[in-house]
């Protein structure tokens, strides 16, 4: 049972079939967010040399870039680590850690970020055995200056979830900004194409698990594996990482997620990184940001 600590994230009922995607109020409409190809072809790196300050970040695995706090970006680690997501701010400062108690952390793999909550993936599953695995629900708290003390905490929710055709390895959390829908992607060890698996909007919360359909692929990624990925903030984008490689979708007017990744994506640049299982994309859809596993890793932005 997941321990209650302060504030409470509602949810409903079940739901079926993937959602039709409507733009909603919390959605970015600033009309400034670029399309895959530019950023694909047009943004440059961040010169400046930004390190991680938290020690306790040695394994990043999630990576979310906060629409509440200007600047900052959660992470979180992989197996083994903290149940926490610790934000870092513009110039890698350490701002504190946002601990999730009463939970478990047994394989986080992702972070994905709605409207007003954070979701924390606990996906993984090396050897896909797992009976079940979770994402974990919070509200986003607000982020004080760093050394003014301790991060808010808020009430968390757990999904408990199956795969409908059996377990599967999974590192990448994906939220939809459109419809609230969630998806998994599945890491192929096999060189198949990840699976697409769906949590829809209005999943319960609780012990009973739901059962995640597949509802398709992303073809492009066969013989890659996916360790990481992001929706822009209006929808417009999809992005999926691999060790090696970024690439980004653009999705069209009334298409769903699933849809998109059928298309052909486009490869953005990628900075060096010996093991880079994380990516964000920036609020206002012109950038993005890594940061790989490693003690004080660096942070690397990307902007038009």
């Amino acid at each position: 049972m997941v321990a209650a600590v302060l504030l409470m994230v509602g949810c409903s009922g079940g739901g079926d079939d993937e959602s039709t995607p409507t733009p909603s109020p919390e959605a970015s409409t600033s009309g400034d967010a670029a399309d895959a190809a530019t950023l694909c072809d047009d943004v440059t790196a961040d010169e400046e040399a930004v390190t991680v300050a938290s020690a306790a970040l040695t394994e990043v695995s999630g990576l979310a870039a906060s629409r509440r706090n200007d600047g900052v970006l959660w992470a979180h680690n992989d197996s083994g680590g903290e149940p926490a997501a610790y934000a870092i701010g513009p110039d890698g400062a350490d701002l504190g850690a946002l601990r999730l108690e009463g939970v478990e952390a047994v394989d986080w793999e992702d972070m994905a970020l709605g409207s007003d909550v954070l979701y924390l993936g606990d996906i993984g599953d090396n050897d896909s055995v797992r009976e079940s695995v979770a994402v974990y629900r919070v509200a986003e708290p607000e982020v004080p200056p760093a050394g003014i003390g301790d991060i808010a905490t808020a009430e968390v929710e757990r999904l408990t979830l199956t795969y409908a055709d059996g377990p599967h390895d999974a590192e990448t959390l994906l939220a939809d900004p459109l419809t609230g829908d969630l998806f998994v992607v599945t890491k192929q060890w096999d060189g198949a194409a990840g699976g697409v698996y769906r949590i829809p909007a209005d999943a319960p919360p609780g012990d009973t698990p739901v059962v995640m359909e597949r509802v398709g692929d992303v073809p492009a990624m066969e013989g890659q594996m996916v360790t990481a990925g992001d929706v822009a903030a209006d929808g417009s984008v999809v992005a999926l990482r691999t060790y090696a490689g970024i690439l980004l979708w653009d999705r069209e007017e009334g298409q769903t997620v699933t849809d998109a990744l059928q298309g052909e994506p486009c490869e953005a640049p990628t900075p060096f990184e010996v093991q880079g299982e994380a990516i964000a994309l920036t609020p206002d859809g012109r950038g993005y940001a890594t940061v790989p596993e490693g003690e004080s890793p660096r942070l690397s932005r990307f902007h038009l």
